[in-house]
């Protein structure tokens, strides 16, 4: 008997074997039947984000151009000046197209003005193709700049609004991915194609954009907005991969829960400042903004080869060494992604203007020893480009992808239209400032002081998203906006063991 109790003991204990192996091999089946299901929810996104490899082509596309331009012989001779404003008049379109669109887009739509933002980046490639002055060159960076205007408005809500909770984050940094890519495609081709060549080849950017968008569904939340329950029925179960209408519904019903109480008034700008939660966003959105940009990003990068040119240390040439770190940024953003969603949104962001500030310090003290000092430094000409691959990493993992992806997550679906706009001309606003003045201060007080000055910006920046800076990590977007207003909702685990929302609705 006692040998059949072993038995019986031997053999339920391989059962458990067995039933533990079975279960794992099912979790992991199930989580690729997931991940398909997800499929056309990462290509809406990934479709989106195209917006931003435009308009990352567009911003860098100076960078290997410029320089030729600037030469003797150039078929379109410029100066060193009109080479300053055709860097940031690409801001002034943004700053002109944010506001209408952010109406715009409770009216008609995110799908809509997505598709339509195409149409000026396209326009402002021909004219580029086609330019015979420098005077051709600005109109066509103005032009550009209202598409990506309305990219910067709209996009953000838009992947904000079609993502779930535990995948939103990660869709969320596609927009400066894309952005890094678009970057990386100009300084790779840029330095070894006519200028021409490279016009029409960044020219098909939009063409494909806008054949797939016509095939991507619109945005369940404008769906609801505009009583259209069908129609966001059907979106939700092409994003979701579901056919199981019961938690479809589910879903939509907590969606217009939050839409019946943020959408009780019409959308006015006096409404950013109506409520503690949207005072708060809209402080978190303008700081982040102003730490991303006057951190010197966009002059880094709008003048990359010129900031190789000051910078020793590689046997590369400028436009090589633009290459190498342009690659390093896009595989940091890539890291980017696969870690929001598992890190958080505060610690990144941390990490993230940490390694900003100690990068830009030590540049700027390098430069300062190297142009104002009989130190010879030959032994340390490796430490700039160093610092230029330390602070382009960083920056890609937090403060360049988050704070864009952020702020389609902080605001009130009544408001969020007219915020993402503001954010979105603030965005190219500091684009002109930064480029505009970045040569000027380089000349006047000197490379090391332009670099200790961003080092600052970034410091301050440290403090910001340690005391203010909320986290959004694996959160409902009405969550985050009861959260910011100071409630704390009630929360259960729903069937795939995420987080569900219970809102109570108060007024």
């Amino acid at each position: 008997m006692s040998d059949t109790g072993g038995g019986s003991c031997e053999m339920n204990f391989n059962n458990v074997r067995v039933t533990n192996r079975t279960e794992q091999t099912g979790s992991k089946e199930m989580l690729k039947i997931v991940q398909w299901r997800r499929a056309l929810q990462y290509a809406a996104a990934f479709t989106a984000a195209l917006t931003f490899l435009m308009a990352g082509t567009f911003a860098s596309w100076t960078s290997p151009t410029l320089p030729k331009l600037e030469e003797v012989h150039s078929h379109i001779p410029i100066t060193r000046d009109q080479g300053s404003w055709i860097v940031s008049l690409l801001g002034v379109g943004g700053i002109l197209a944010p506001l209408p669109a952010g109406y715009l887009v409770n009216k008609y739509g995110r799908r809509p003005l997505l598709i339509f933002s195409a149409l000026p980046f396209l326009l402002a490639w021909l004219l580029i193709i086609f330019a015979r002055s420098a005077v051709d060159l600005m109109v066509s960076r103005t032009v550009c700049g209202l598409g990506a205007g309305i990219a910067f408005a709209v996009c953000p809500i838009y992947l904000g609004e079609i993502a779930e909770d535990s995948v939103r984050g990660i869709l969320g940094t596609l927009m400066q991915l894309m952005m890094n890519l678009g970057s990386m495609f100009e300084y790779s081709l840029g330095p070894y194609v006519s200028y021409t060549t490279l016009g029409v080849l960044s020219s098909v950017f939009p063409v494909v954009f806008l054949v797939l968008m016509f095939f991507m569904p619109e945005s369940p939340y404008f769906l609801l907005m505009q009583d259209r329950r069908d129609e966001a029925e059907i979106a939700l179960m092409r994003l979701r991969g579901q056919t199981d209408r019961q938690h479809i519904q589910e879903e939509l019903a907590r969606i217009q829960n939050v839409l019946a109480e943020q959408m009780k008034e019409e959308s006015r700008p006096r409404d950013l400042i109506a409520t503690r939660g949207t005072r708060r966003a809209l402080v978190i959105m303008i700081g982040l903004i102003l730490i991303q940009q006057f951190g010197g990003i966009m002059a880094i990068l709008s003048n990359a080869q010129d900031v190789f040119e000051i910078t020793p240390g590689s046997s590369l040439s400028s436009s090589e060494c633009a290459i190498v770190v342009g690659g390093i940024q896009t595989l940091a953003s890539i890291s980017t992604s696969s870690l929001v969603d598992r890190l958080g949104r505060r610690p990144l962001l941390l990490t993230s203007t940490f390694g900003c500030a100690a990068s830009l310090v030590v540049m700027g003290a390098y430069q300062y020893i190297h142009l104002k000092t009989d130190m010879d430094t030959a032994a340390y000409d490796w430490l700039p480009l160093l610092c230029l691959v330390v602070f382009l990493v960083t920056y890609s993992l937090g403060i360049g992808p988050l704070p864009i992806a952020m702020m389609g997550e902080m605001f009130p679906s009544n408001v969020k239209g007219v915020a993402l706009s503001i954010g979105a001309m603030l965005l190219s606003f500091c684009f002109v400032l930064v480029t505009k003045l970045y040569q000027v201060a380089v000349d006047g007080l000197g490379a090391y002081f332009t670099f200790w000055f961003f080092a600052g910006v970034s410091t301050v920046g440290i403090f910001f998203v340690f005391f203010l800076v909320p986290e959004t990590k694996g959160k409902s977007l009405g969550n985050i906006v009861l959260e910011l207003n100071g409630a704390k909702p009630e929360k259960h685990v729903g069937r795939t063991g995420d987080q569900q929302s219970v809102f109570t609705i108060s007024t």
